[in-house]
């Protein structure tokens, strides 16, 4: 049984809250690009599954202590379903939690993403991902 858009964009979300990256993989097409927001840590446009758990997915337990997406609506237009939610996480370095609007536009192809578009809000989950430098000014004070 094929999944309609809706319902398979769902399960992958759900899959991925889960830990089950092999089930998220999988419902990626081979030449999938998947662009990530330029001001966010992982950053870039990589293209294929390999790609995506080197560059995004194998580095979230590096950084987060825990890491989840709250789905707050999901549209859909045709073969595309846009996903605006949340990520919820805690850094593991810095212990601190978020909150950060997400956004997620999919754009699905016989019944496998072809393309994925993050926008985040980089500027509120970078600092709980990274200790902050010391200032030169800081430093020269202490």
């Amino acid at each position: 049984m094929t999944l309609n858009n809706l319902d398979l964009v769902k399960s992958v979300y759900a899959a991925f809250n889960v830990g089950d990256v092999p089930k998220v993989l999988g419902s990626m097409h081979p030449q999938i690009q998947w662009t990530v927001t330029a001001g966010y840590k992982y950053g870039g446009i990589y293209r294929g599954p390999d790609a995506i758990l080197q560059n995004v997915f194998s580095k979230i337990p590096q950084d987060f202590e825990s890491f989840s997406i709250g789905i707050e609506r999901l549209l859909e237009a045709g073969n595309v379903v846009v996903m605006q939610g949340h990520y919820v996480a805690q850094g593991k370095t810095t212990g601190k939690s978020v909150r950060a609007a997400v956004v997620h536009v999919l754009d699905i192809s016989e019944g496998r993403i072809v393309r994925f578009d993050q926008y985040v809000d980089s500027a509120t989950i970078n600092p709980i991902i990274e200790r902050s430098r010391e200032s030169p000014c800081e430093h020269e004070l202490n």
